[in-house]
């Protein structure tokens, strides 16, 4: 990693039924020299917090992380979409149905990153990683959109909320590594 390199690392905090959220768990986890960022699940606080922390910091790169409900890979997200949807709510009840974040903007935005190197080299580490093409419609993907409309140095990693830490922390850091 370039020292010169300003990284923001994000994650959620606990949300639903959830006691807790394994990107929380990660974030704590990671001792890298990156600016660290606790989000809520909310598709109104958590950009205000992101763009707050964005503003002050001014990373060159974020990846920031969220919880996936199953699966057994580590997914790094080429697209964020432009829509809010969900049939359950945020953290504060707030239920998006077929919601524009942003009217003026394009209905997908991409990463600059390049997520098919990025999976390769966590793949070859032995970390079980995919490429993925949407970050859904929930919190995880309305902070994706945001951040890639301050830089599409961006990425989104949707981790298994079942894996283990260890794992998802050295597939993160195996990702901070490239930078």
């Amino acid at each position: 990693m370039q020292t010169n390199v300003r990284i923001l690392v994000t994650a959620f905090e606990p949300f639903g039924a959830n006691d807790t959220n394994i990107s929380q768990k990660v974030l704590d986890a990671i001792k890298a020299d990156v600016t660290k960022l606790l989000l809520p699940v909310s598709f109104r606080r958590a950009p205000e917090v992101l763009n707050e922390a964005i503003e002050k910091f001014q990373p060159d790169v974020i990846i920031s992380m969220g919880q996936a409900a199953e699966g057994d890979k580590i997914r790094l997200e080429r697209l964020a979409i432009n829509m809010m949807d969900s049939a359950k709510g945020d953290n504060d009840g707030y239920i998006p149905d077929e919601e524009l974040i942003c009217p003026e903007a394009s209905l997908a935005l991409k990463t600059a990153l390049p997520v098919k190197q990025l999976c390769a080299d966590c793949v070859n580490a032995g970390l079980p990683t995919k490429v993925s093409n949407s970050a859904g419609l929930y919190v995880c993907n309305r902070i994706y959109f945001e951040a890639l409309r301050h830089t599409t140095n961006s990425l989104f990693v949707h981790i298994p909320k079942n894996m283990d830490v260890e794992t998802a922390k050295q597939t993160i850091n195996q990702l901070i590594k490239y930078f």
